[in-house]
This record gives structure tokens, sequence and C-alpha cells, in this order.
């Protein structure tokens, strides 16, 4: 195990079965909502208790092996809702936190613009939409 700073490396499973290929993993900010509260001589900001659902854009490489490709697309194209685990682990693959993410919807899926001149791996990038997050380590 790691003592010092850790690498991170992210599984991402899906209703408990792991999605291979992530290779790209966007922020997931939770921020709390506020109001403006006037007075005369300031504006005061204030939490109104709600919690903004974050969009995480994330890139899966496809290979032939895998079923991720089909997966992803029909995820978009028949407007699924799944439940996520994320498992934050070291380089050595120790967990040290995971998150659940409840009825995951994917907004957008995309295959991204190729350079003939260099090429590149076979990859499609998603944006996904969970309903909650919550941690659990």
């Amino acid at each position: 195990m790691q003592t010092n700073s850790m690498a991170m490396k992210i599984k991402f499973l899906v209703d408990g079965d792991e999605l291979p290929g992530l290779v790209k993993f966007g922020e997931v900010p939770l921020e709390r909502g506020m109001i403006d509260i006037p007075s005369f001589e300031r504006i005061v900001k204030i939490e109104n208790g709600v919690t903004t659902m974050p969009s995480v854009a994330c890139t899966f490489e496809t290979r032939r092996s895998t079923k991720t490709r089909a997966f992803l697309k029909s995820w978009y194209d028949n407007h699924e809702m799944h439940d996520v685990t994320i498992i934050k682990c070291d380089a050595g693959g120790v967990e040290f936190d995971r998150d659940l993410w409840q009825d995951v919807g994917c907004s957008r899926r995309s295959d991204p613009e190729v350079d003939l001149a260099n090429i590149s791996y076979a990859r499609m990038d998603v944006t996904f939409l969970p309903y909650d997050i919550t941690s659990v380590a």
C-alpha cells in the first residue's frame, strides 16, 4: 500500500458489473445552491438547502473484445437508467473511496473527431447525469 501521496485509479461499475475501458473521468462537483438576501448596505448569500447534481463527462476506450461500445450506445439510445458505483483505488488497487450513483442517465454520447495524420485509439465520449450521489467510504 502506498504510504505518502497516492495515484488514483477508478473502477466504474454499472449495476454491479465493471464497465471496461474508462480512460478519462470528469470532475464531480457537488454544490449547495445559494440565494441572495438583500439588506440596506449589502447582499448576503445563504444556502438554500438544495444540492445541484453534476453532469459528468467520461471517455471510454472501445475494444472489439468488450461490450463497452454497445452498452453505452444502448444506455443513451434507449433512455436507460442504471445504478453506478465509483471505486477509487491507489496504484496498487487498494480502495480508498467509494461513491454510489443512483438512477444515472446518459445525456450525451459522441465519437470524437479523428485526426488521420495522428491516429489514436477508438473511444467514445459520454456524459452521465446521476440523480443522487452517496459517499459510502
